[in-house]
């Protein structure tokens, strides 16, 4: 019986220290079902069941990326997003080519548009980290924009193992040394952890920022994806391979047992005639020597093919047969009608044999012709 596969989905916070443990919430049927810490998330197998990874989101601490709040008015949403993610990138840290920029735009063309800016090292890295863990497929999201954003004042509340603090056009964590000083007088509304379940359940079905977008978005695996196809060339390859070697390893033992074959050949010929030498000469030699000594050598092809023509008229007989001391086959047919000899004789020079016929002589009701078969 099959071994059945239970999914679940993942939420997961990367420590702001690289060397830190992350920790990990498991989701099934839409709610939290455990927490715990370190990268063994999968639960054990039992009962046959096999877990793996559904959905999956890994929630970049603050210090992991910028947040930018850039109002554009007098363009629409899409023109605005384009060119707040531009207005960013002039003014971050760092060469523009090196840096990864991914807008949330705003609801309206008078809202501010929010644009994430990390570095492309950054990037590879946390896509590295996430195929090394069976989450490839997870998006990015900052931990900043899972909280909601205040009218006025702050909001914070613990996020992974930091607590996140919000504005309306900022966001940083609670325990930067900076932090006390951009609150200032300000009220800072701490959030229940509820809420913030609630927020990232929402997340994981719909990111509010992913930063898997343009070079770093998720492509799902195809049948015809590179690395497949590097894998089925390599196997067709490999199979070639094999049926190169097992041909090569049959044309050898054939050509072994082929010289093992002519060198029974010739010892066979050389008790008949020991000046024999070549396989290719043996049975000529031989089959001579045995017609001068009153044998058949030769014999064999000759007759078969004669028997083989005379079925082209089957009122044809044979009356006499003897082999010359050349190799040659001597025959002489008998038949009512020289028509029928002749169909014999043509059928025997179709088969590729050369014959000499002499002149067909009457004895009796019947004709007789001497014809000679040679090679």
């Amino acid at each position: 019986m099959g071994r059945g596969v239970v999914k679940h989905d993942y939420i997961i916070f990367l420590p702001a220290e690289r060397e830190a443990q992350p920790s990990w919430y498991r989701v099934a049927d839409e709610r939290i079902v455990r927490r715990g810490r370190g990268t063994e998330w999968l639960p054990p197998e039992q009962d046959g069941e096999q877990a793996s990874v559904g959905d999956a989101m890994l929630v970049l601490p603050p210090q992991a990326t910028t947040l930018h709040w850039i109002t554009c008015p007098g363009m629409t949403v899409r023109q605005g997003a384009a060119a707040a993610r531009l207005m960013a990138l002039e003014g971050s840290i760092g060469e523009a080519d090196q840096l990864h920029a991914v807008v949330a735009p705003g609801e309206t063309p008078d809202a501010p548009h929010i644009v994430a800016v990390t570095s492309q090292s950054a990037m590879a890295l946390w896509l590295d980290w996430a195929r090394d863990h069976g989450i490839e497929q997870a998006s990015f999201v900052p931990s900043a924009m899972l909280l909601p954003a205040p009218e006025d004042g702050f909001v914070s509340a613990p996020v992974g193992a930091g607590q996140v603090v919000r504005g309306a056009d900022t966001a940083f964590d609670a325990a930067e040394p900076f932090a006390p000083l951009v609150i200032g007088e300000a009220a800072v509304t701490r959030l229940p952890p509820d809420n913030i379940d609630d927020a990232l359940l929402s997340a994981l079905d719909e990111p509010p920022l992913d930063l898997r977008q343009g070079a770093f978005a998720y492509r799902a695996p195809t049948w015809f994806d590179k690395a497949r196809l590097v894998r089925i060339g390599t196997l067709i390859g490999l199979i070639l391979l094999v049926g190169l070697i097992i041909s090569l390893i049959t044309i050898i033992r054939l050509n072994a047992e082929a010289s093992r074959l002519d060198s029974q050949t010739v010892a066979l010929a050389q008790t008949v005639d020991p000046s024999v030498t070549d396989p290719q000469i043996a049975e000529a030699r031989v089959a001579a020597l045995l017609a001068a000594r009153g044998g058949r050598g030769g014999f064999t092809g000759m007759m078969a093919g004669l028997m083989t023509a005379m079925q082209a008229n089957p009122n044809v007989v044979v009356t006499s047969l003897s082999q010359g001391t050349d190799g040659s086959l001597r025959v002489q047919l008998a038949a009512n009608r020289a028509e029928e000899i002749n169909d014999v004789l043509i059928a025997i020079q179709e088969a590729g044999w050369r014959i000499s016929a002499n002149a067909v002589q009457q004895r009796g009701a019947r004709l007789i012709a001497d014809i000679m078969v040679v090679r």
